[in-house]
């Protein structure tokens, strides 16, 4: 089973949205760390988190997780 990587797809939807890691991190109530540590792999966003990214920054799961 391939590993699914969110990272590039947080950062692609971070520079979409023309916001740094400080920034979008605020927006969802996250340090710019945790936001570089997601992009990165070396961390995930929780479920919950991810609901709150798709629903603010307007994108769907797929563009998230695909």
């Amino acid at each position: 089973m391939e590993k699914v990587f969110i990272g590039d797809n947080i950062k692609s939807i971070r520079k979409n949205a023309g916001l740094s890691q400080k920034d979008f991190g605020a927006v969802l109530g996250f340090s710019a760390r945790t936001v570089s540590d997601w992009e990165c792999g070396n961390t995930e966003p929780d479920i919950t988190t991810i609901k709150q990214l798709a629903k603010k920054f307007d994108v769907s799961y797929e563009e998230i997780f695909d």
